[in-house]
């Protein structure tokens, strides 16, 4: 089996994430692009409030298709307590994800409050088996104990395979 990972940044630390597992693991990643184009101040004033609203931005890819992979891992910075909204549009964009091993994984400067239960929720809604989530802190990124415990998931989330 293969994994991939998906994920949104916006300030380098969910890419920075996303890059020392896939090393770790020998994951395929795919950055998702968030069209909206936000400015540092529109993530907080424009972005922020989508976010807290469950709304999806257009992005790029507009389809993600995982169907060629065993396991797929989903990561995002915390806005306002949730997903980003390009988060929630790339998990919408999933083709194939149904019966696939799922990991959810957040970026935050604090508590991620309810936005790994909302990653599960999403991916479990479109069929994939979510077999859990890491919250992880900007510092986190500097610890490799701390990046180990979400390649850890995602090694026994592949080893136990898929579910259908």
């Amino acid at each position: 089996m293969s994994v991939c990972i998906i994920y949104h940044s916006e300030t380098g630390t969910t890419r920075a994430v996303a890059e020392q597992v896939a090393a770790l693991i020998g994951a395929d990643l795919i950055e998702v692009k968030d069209l909206a184009g936000y400015s540092k101040v529109g993530m907080y004033l424009k972005g922020a409030p989508r976010a807290a609203q469950g709304k999806k931005n257009e992005i790029e890819p507009a389809v993600i298709d995982v169907s060629g992979y065993g396991t797929v891992v989903v990561g995002t910075p915390v806005w306002a307590g949730n997903p980003t909204p390009a988060i929630n549009a790339a998990v919408a964009a999933l083709a194939g994800i149904e019966g696939k091993a799922a990991v959810a994984f957040c970026t935050s400067r604090g508590a991620p409050r309810g936005t790994l239960e909302r990653m599960e929720e999403m991916l479990a809604g479109r069929g994939a088996d979510v077999r859990g989530a890491v919250p992880l802190t900007a510092g986190d990124v500097k610890n490799p104990e701390a990046v180990e415990v979400l390649a850890d998931l995602v090694r026994r989330s592949e080893k136990e395979g898929i579910v259908q």
